[in-house]
Protein backbone atom coordinates (compact mmCIF):
# COMPACT_ATOMS: atom_id res chain seq x y z
CA UNK A 1 0.00 0.00 0.00
CA UNK A 2 1.10 3.42 -0.85
CA UNK A 3 0.51 6.63 1.02
CA UNK A 4 -1.43 7.74 -1.65
CA UNK A 5 -3.78 5.07 -1.16
CA UNK A 6 -4.54 6.28 2.40
CA UNK A 7 -8.11 8.29 2.66
CA UNK A 8 -7.00 12.00 3.90
CA UNK A 9 -10.00 11.57 5.96
CA UNK A 10 -7.58 8.74 8.39
CA UNK A 11 -4.66 11.47 8.00
CA UNK A 12 -6.91 14.39 9.30
CA UNK A 13 -8.31 12.33 11.86
CA UNK A 14 -4.58 11.61 12.88
CA UNK A 15 -4.08 15.12 13.10
CA UNK A 16 -7.03 15.96 15.16
CA UNK A 17 -5.93 13.17 17.63
CA UNK A 18 -2.35 13.80 18.11
CA UNK A 19 -3.62 17.80 18.54
CA UNK A 20 -6.24 16.33 21.05
CA UNK A 21 -3.72 14.38 23.23
CA UNK A 22 -1.79 17.32 23.35
CA UNK A 23 -4.47 19.49 24.40
CA UNK A 24 -6.35 17.64 26.75
CA UNK A 25 -3.06 16.62 28.94
CA UNK A 26 -2.50 20.30 29.08
CA UNK A 27 -6.18 21.48 30.40
CA UNK A 28 -6.20 18.79 32.96
CA UNK A 29 -2.86 19.04 33.96
CA UNK A 30 -3.85 23.34 34.59
CA UNK A 31 -7.26 22.64 35.59
CA UNK A 32 -5.22 20.72 39.04
CA UNK A 33 -3.12 23.28 39.27
CA UNK A 34 -5.14 26.26 39.23
CA UNK A 35 -4.91 28.99 39.95
CA UNK A 36 -1.40 29.21 39.15
CA UNK A 37 1.10 30.28 42.08
CA UNK A 38 4.72 29.73 40.31
CA UNK A 39 6.61 32.51 42.75
CA UNK A 40 5.03 29.32 45.71
CA UNK A 41 8.02 26.97 45.88
CA UNK A 42 5.82 24.28 47.35
CA UNK A 43 3.40 24.94 44.61
CA UNK A 44 6.20 24.39 42.56
CA UNK A 45 7.12 21.56 43.58
CA UNK A 46 3.94 19.75 42.93
CA UNK A 47 3.05 21.38 39.44
CA UNK A 48 6.52 20.15 38.32
CA UNK A 49 6.20 16.75 40.36
CA UNK A 50 2.47 16.32 38.52
CA UNK A 51 4.19 17.67 34.89
CA UNK A 52 6.25 14.82 34.99
CA UNK A 53 3.59 12.58 35.11
CA UNK A 54 1.71 14.19 32.32
CA UNK A 55 4.38 13.91 29.82
CA UNK A 56 3.62 10.98 28.28
CA UNK A 57 0.06 11.94 26.74
CA UNK A 58 1.32 15.25 24.76
CA UNK A 59 4.45 12.66 23.52
CA UNK A 60 1.86 10.59 21.73
CA UNK A 61 0.19 13.18 20.21
CA UNK A 62 3.36 14.93 18.50
CA UNK A 63 4.40 11.38 17.86
CA UNK A 64 0.83 11.03 15.97
CA UNK A 65 1.59 14.29 14.24
CA UNK A 66 4.78 13.26 13.08
CA UNK A 67 3.80 10.25 11.92
CA UNK A 68 0.73 11.68 9.65
CA UNK A 69 3.00 14.24 8.41
CA UNK A 70 5.40 12.19 7.22
CA UNK A 71 2.96 9.86 5.67
CA UNK A 72 1.05 12.85 3.89
CA UNK A 73 4.41 14.15 2.82
CA UNK A 74 4.14 17.64 4.68
CA UNK A 75 7.64 18.91 5.18
CA UNK A 76 6.34 22.56 6.79
CA UNK A 77 4.50 20.41 9.49
CA UNK A 78 7.27 17.99 10.20
CA UNK A 79 9.56 20.99 10.70
CA UNK A 80 6.91 22.87 13.46
CA UNK A 81 7.11 19.55 15.34
CA UNK A 82 10.24 19.32 15.22
CA UNK A 83 11.10 22.34 16.10
CA UNK A 84 8.12 22.00 18.99
CA UNK A 85 10.07 18.85 20.19
CA UNK A 86 13.94 20.77 20.51
CA UNK A 87 12.20 23.57 22.03
CA UNK A 88 10.93 21.19 24.92
CA UNK A 89 14.10 18.93 25.51
CA UNK A 90 15.84 22.29 26.43
CA UNK A 91 12.76 23.48 28.26
CA UNK A 92 13.07 20.50 29.87
CA UNK A 93 16.50 20.95 30.98
CA UNK A 94 15.72 23.96 32.96
CA UNK A 95 12.76 22.07 34.43
CA UNK A 96 15.06 19.18 36.16
CA UNK A 97 17.20 22.02 37.11
CA UNK A 98 14.19 23.89 39.24
CA UNK A 99 13.10 20.74 40.42
CA UNK A 100 15.90 19.58 41.88
CA UNK A 101 16.34 22.80 43.88
CA UNK A 102 12.82 22.91 45.09
CA UNK A 103 12.51 18.92 45.95
CA UNK A 104 16.18 19.80 48.40
CA UNK A 105 14.10 22.68 49.63
CA UNK A 106 11.14 20.76 50.21
CA UNK A 107 12.88 17.82 52.03
CA UNK A 108 14.03 20.74 54.39
CA UNK A 109 10.66 21.29 55.58
CA UNK A 110 9.47 17.78 55.96
CA UNK A 111 9.90 16.17 59.26
CA UNK A 112 13.09 13.51 59.68
CA UNK A 113 11.10 10.75 59.19
CA UNK A 114 9.32 12.05 55.24
CA UNK A 115 12.22 13.77 54.08
CA UNK A 116 13.48 10.24 52.62
CA UNK A 117 10.06 9.70 50.46
CA UNK A 118 10.40 13.28 49.12
CA UNK A 119 14.13 12.77 47.72
CA UNK A 120 12.62 9.41 46.40
CA UNK A 121 9.95 10.98 44.67
CA UNK A 122 12.18 13.49 43.55
CA UNK A 123 14.79 11.52 41.65
CA UNK A 124 11.79 9.35 40.23
CA UNK A 125 10.57 12.43 38.84
CA UNK A 126 13.59 13.23 37.15
CA UNK A 127 14.47 9.84 35.67
CA UNK A 128 10.78 10.80 34.11
CA UNK A 129 11.95 14.34 32.95
CA UNK A 130 15.32 13.08 31.76
CA UNK A 131 13.83 10.59 29.49
CA UNK A 132 11.46 12.77 28.29
CA UNK A 133 13.95 15.60 27.34
CA UNK A 134 16.07 12.28 25.21
CA UNK A 135 12.87 11.65 23.66
CA UNK A 136 12.05 14.94 22.63
CA UNK A 137 15.58 15.83 21.43
CA UNK A 138 15.34 12.20 19.08
CA UNK A 139 11.86 12.97 18.10
CA UNK A 140 13.21 16.72 17.11
CA UNK A 141 16.23 15.72 15.68
CA UNK A 142 14.69 12.59 13.85
CA UNK A 143 11.98 14.96 12.28
CA UNK A 144 14.53 17.63 11.35
CA UNK A 145 16.50 15.10 9.04
CA UNK A 146 13.30 13.60 8.20
CA UNK A 147 11.65 16.76 7.00
CA UNK A 148 15.28 17.18 4.94
CA UNK A 149 14.42 14.76 3.12
CA UNK A 150 10.75 15.06 2.59
CA UNK A 151 11.39 18.95 1.91
CA UNK A 152 14.09 17.36 -1.13
CA UNK A 153 11.23 14.90 -2.84
CA UNK A 154 8.86 17.41 -3.00
CA UNK A 155 10.95 19.80 -4.41
CA UNK A 156 12.06 17.17 -6.71
CA UNK A 157 8.52 15.50 -7.63
CA UNK A 158 6.97 16.39 -11.09
CA UNK A 159 3.43 18.28 -10.26
CA UNK A 160 0.75 15.68 -11.90
CA UNK A 161 -2.50 16.99 -13.12
CA UNK A 162 -4.15 15.83 -10.38
CA UNK A 163 -5.73 12.80 -12.72
CA UNK A 164 -4.11 8.99 -11.62
CA UNK A 165 -3.55 6.81 -14.97
CA UNK A 166 -2.68 3.17 -14.28
CA UNK A 167 0.34 2.57 -15.79
CA UNK A 168 0.80 -0.91 -14.57
CA UNK A 169 -1.04 -3.31 -12.54
CA UNK A 170 0.94 -1.56 -9.32
CA UNK A 171 2.04 1.49 -10.77
CA UNK A 172 0.44 4.72 -11.22
CA UNK A 173 1.81 7.45 -13.63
Amino acid sequence: MRSDDLSPWLIRGVYLFGFALILTAAIDLLTTVWPLRPGQMTWRYGFLGLSAGYLQTPTLGLMLIIGASIVDRRPVVLRVTAGICLATAVILIGVMGIFALDVVQVRGLRPEEAQRSVLVGGVLQEIKYFVATLVFALLGYGALLTERVLGGEEARRPRTPGIVAAAGKDEYV
